[in-house]
């Protein structure tokens, strides 16, 4: 069943446009109202409070429907939870709008629309903008899709809900939230992030990302970023020190690599299914 819901919800999500229709505010006013009234409790304990109740209901709607009609409704309820915990927003739509803007000889847009959806700090439409741009869509690809995948995969709906909503607080109006938020984001990420930059190496040039996986698969929560960019930049068989082609076209490739990176995941899955 898991990989029947893994397998649809990757479907729709590359290949049709329904991000708009994912709504996210209840649970920033959810958090905002119970933060504010427990405001001197622990960063970590207002999280966990915050987070929890959603993570109960889940659960308990997902036992109680378990074993109706041959588990019919576990399955849609499954893939509803799991579709709107990718995003929120629709990786593919907003990078190839980017790329549009960059064909078009729009820098100035283009520059402005990738700062909006990555907060990548590049000024101006050089290298530097080319290499962060690649490197961020390695980034959200991991936080918006495949890592909510994979604890979908490991805990169920719990799971994927469980990294959206830790993920969603990070942008708490409580900073002690946002950083224990931010900590447990990074700790949730360690695993995915090492799992599909192997997968990278499998789905692009295997020698350079190998190199780079292994200089960075053993280090702690904060080198998710690194290993990402850096594995994703390598699947591109692009080198230490080589120049990113400054049209659009390294965007696209990275975007191509992403594909084949999530064929390949859905195959290991239906691997690792069968064996259990």
């Amino acid at each position: 069943m898991t990989f029947i819901i893994t397998f649809i919800a990757l479907i729709i999500e590359r290949f049709f446009h329904w991000g708009h229709l994912r709504h996210w505010q209840w649970f920033g006013r959810y958090q905002y109202f119970l933060t504010t009234r427990l405001a001197n409790w622990p960063g970590f304990l207002l999280l966990i409070v915050s987070v929890l109740p959603v993570l109960m209901v889940v659960g308990i709607i997902e036992f109680a429907i378990c074993g109706w009609l041959y588990n019919i409704p576990k399955l849609i309820f499954g893939l509803i939870i799991l579709l709107y915990c990718m995003g929120p927003n629709n990786l593919w739509v907003q990078i190839y709008s980017c790329i549009r803007a960059l064909n078009k000889e729009e820098p100035h847009v283009a520059i402005e629309q990738v700062k909006t959806v990555f907060g990548i700090t590049a000024v101006d439409q050089s290298q530097n903008f080319h290499q962060s741009f690649t490197r961020a869509i390695f980034i959200a690809a991991n936080q918006r899709i495949f890592a909510v995948i994979f604890w979908f995969a490991v805990l169920g709906p719990i799971g994927a809900i469980l990294y959206r909503v830790i993920s969603l607080s990070t942008n708490s109006s409580v900073s002690s939230v946002t950083q224990a938020a931010v900590y447990m984001q990074k700790v949730l990420d360690w695993i995915p992030a090492r799992a599909i930059t192997f997968i990278f190496a499998l789905g692009g040039h295997f020698t350079l990302v190998f190199a780079r996986w292994k200089q960075h698969v053993k280090q702690g929560i904060d080198s998710n970023d690194a290993i990402l960019g850096e594995c994703g930049i390598a699947g591109l068989c692009v080198a230490n020190g080589d120049q990113l082609p400054e049209d659009g076209a390294a965007e696209k490739e990275a975007l191509a690599l992403l594909d084949r990176v999530f064929v390949m995941a859905l195959v290991i899955l239906a691997a690792a299914v069968f064996v259990t």
